[in-house]
């Protein structure tokens, strides 16, 4: 069984040392706690996330939590790309790595700054042209087998990459994290939700309200927003939010949204509603045309 099973909701940390509480281990810890009393016991991760200083920060944050909270928080992370920055010395140009040098170097690593003896869910956060899928796969396996992660997965892999990663391995992969929302929704029709669904193997759904694309700007959004609204108005919800998370709740495979919020006032309502809004069959289906401007076939 997938270690996600049971999971609806992840909480995303990528923006935490951009939000003037949760950039300091005390708020950011005050936050854990508010995920965990939400049932959000999951937390989303990658090393590459401020060069690995939200990772150190989630560790460091660690020390303000109770050893009951500690028990039941789980990380997810993600390692394999490569780009210039001060963490990343002698990078030239975007790259992406997936040998088993670096994926043991990146996990070890990783498990320091978090503060944690395992790894929930260990994601190759790229796919890698370059990937020997063997190698690779041989490397994911080891990290499981020494107890240092639990499961791995992938993110952002087509679903021939997903599969000829999967078939160089004797270990299920436990979840894909995709891009996916009412305004994304290529993986419905390219093979990697059907994958999902076949396999029972979780997509974790970043970027669940197009990046924040949908409250305003671009008048590209302008027809979706203004489904959004009607839904949410014949349903009394609180927020076009809510609608556009429910509408993920609809997919035949297990499609968990990471919710990126760092307020924990929108962090509860966008939880509370996410559990308790469904959409109906046709709302999904006018969201959907709205969002791509064009009638399904």
């Amino acid at each position: 069984m997938t270690p996600l099973a049971q999971t609806d909701l992840v909480w995303g940390a990528w923006r935490a040392r951009q939000n003037q509480h949760t950039r300091e281990p005390s708020g950011f810890a005050d936050l854990l706690a508010r995920c965990l009393d939400l049932d959000i016991d999951w937390i989303d991760h990658a090393d590459i996330y401020d060069d690995g200083a939200v990772e150190a920060l989630h560790g460091e944050a660690l020390a303000h939590l109770d050893a009951e909270q500690l028990k039941r928080l789980h990380v997810i992370t993600k390692c394999g790309v490569r780009f210039p920055s001060p963490g990343q010395p002698g990078v030239r140009t975007v790259h992406y790595r997936s040998d088993a040098a670096y994926i043991q170097q990146q996990a070890e690593a990783s498990l320091k700054r978090l503060g944690v003896e395992q790894i929930g869910l260990y994601l190759l956060h790229r796919p890698d042209y370059l990937m020997r899928a063997d190698e690779t796969a041989r490397a994911l396996e080891d990290l499981v087998c020494a107890g240092k992660v639990a499961a791995y997965g992938a993110s952002n892999f087509s679903i021939h990459q997903l599969s000829r990663l999967q078939a160089a391995s004797d270990l299920p992969i436990a979840a894909h994290q995709i891009e996916i929302s009412v305004c994304e929704s290529s993986a419905l029709d390219d093979g990697r939700l059907d994958r999902a669904a076949q396999a029972s193997m979780p997509l974790l759904a970043w970027s669940p309200l197009a990046g924040g694309r949908l409250f305003g700007g671009s008048d590209a959004f302008a027809p979706v927003r203004a489904c959004l609204e009607r839904v949410q108005q014949d349903m009394d919800a609180g927020g076009i939010d809510e609608i556009a998370l429910a509408w993920l709740k609809n997919l035949p495979a297990h499609t968990i949204p990471i919710l990126g919020t760092m307020k924990p006032e929108r962090l509860e309502r966008q939880a509370n509603a996410y559990r308790q809004i469904t959409l109906d069959r046709q709302d999904w289906y006018a969201l959907l045309e709205a969002a791509r401007g064009a009638p399904v076939p």
